[in-house]
C-alpha cells in the first residue's frame, strides 16, 4: 500500500511539474515570437522557469514534497532545466530532441525529492554549497576557456564553446541563452549560499524572539566569493565588449 501511494504521488508530481513547465513555456514563447522572433528563446526560458517553480510549489502545497526538501529539490530541478534549455536552443530544428529533453523535467524533480528524502542527515549548508558549485560551473568554464584562448592561444577548452558557436545561428542562440545560464546560475548560487550563512537563534528572554546570526561555513563562503568574482568578471567583460 505504501509503495502504491508513493507511485501515485510521483505520478502526480510528474504530471503537475511537466504540465506547468510546458504550458508556461509555450505561452510565453508565443508571446515572445509575436513581439519579435529574437525574443522567442528568452521568453521561452522565462516561461519554463516560471512554470517549473510554480509546479514544484504546487506539489509542495499538496504535500508531495516535504518542506525541508523544497529548496534543494527546486534548485536541482532548475539545474536540469537549465542544462536542457541549453541543449534545446541549439536543436531548434529537432522537435523530438526538445520534447525528449523537457519531458523528463518532472522525473528530475521526483529523483531529487527521493534522494533528499532518503538523505535527511545531509547538511543543508553542504547541499547548498554543492549545488552552488554546479550552478557556477558554466560561467567558470567559459571564463577559464576564454582566458586560455586569449592569453595562451590554447583552444583546448574553448573548442567545446566553438562547437556550439559554429552551429546554425550558434552565436545568436548562445547570446540568448547564456544570460540565464551564467547570470541566473551565478545569482542563484550566490543567493542560496549567502542564505546558508544565516542561522535562526532564540534570544534568552520571555518573548523568545528569533533573530538571525551569521555563521561562516567554508564551502558556502567559498561559493559566495567565487560567484561574486565570476559575476564581476562577466559584467566587466560585457562592459568592455559594449564600449
Amino acid at each position: 500500500m505504501k509503495n502504491s501511494n508513493l507511485l501515485k504521488r510521483d505520478f502526480k508530481t510528474l504530471l503537475i511539474v511537466n504540465f506547468s513547465t510546458a504550458i508556461f513555456m509555450l505561452l510565453l514563447s508565443m508571446v515572445g515570437h509575436f513581439i519579435t522572433p529574437y525574443k522567442l528563446i528568452p521568453t521561452a526560458v522565462i516561461g519554463g522557469t516560471t512554470g517549473l517553480v510554480l509546479g514544484i510549489y504546487l506539489c509542495f502545497k499538496r504535500h508531495y514534497i516535504d518542506r525541508n526538501n523544497l529548496i534543494p529539490v527546486l534548485l536541482s530541478s532548475l539545474i536540469y532545466f537549465g542544462a536542457m534549455a541549453f541543449i534545446a536552443v541549439f536543436n531548434l530544428h529537432s522537435p523530438l530532441i526538445i520534447i525528449s529533453c523537457f519531458s523528463l523535467t518532472g522525473i528530475s524533480t521526483i529523483l531529487a525529492n527521493h534522494y533528499f528524502s532518503n538523505h535527511l542527515n545531509l547538511s543543508r549548508s553542504k547541499i547548498y554549497g554543492t549545488l552552488g558549485l554546479v550552478f557556477a560551473f558554466p560561467a567558470l568554464f567559459f571564463i577559464f576557456a576564454s582566458l586560455l584562448k586569449s592569453q595562451f592561444d590554447s583552444n583546448f577548452l574553448f573548442g567545446a564553446v566553438d562547437y556550439f558557436l559554429n552551429r546554425t545561428n550558434g552565436q545568436e542562440n548562445f547570446n540568448a541563452i547564456t544570460p540565464f545560464i551564467f547570470g541566473g546560475g551565478l545569482s542563484l548560487a550566490f543567493g542560496v549560499n549567502v542564505f546558508a550563512q544565516l542561522e535562526n537563534f532564540t534570544t534568552p528572554n520571555i518573548f523568545k524572539d528569533k533573530n538571525l546570526k551569521i555563521s561562516f561555513k567554508a564551502l558556502n563562503l567559498f561559493v559566495v566569493l567565487l560567484t561574486g568574482i565570476l559575476g564581476l568578471t562577466v559584467l566587466s567583460y560585457l562592459a568592455f565588449e559594449n564600449l
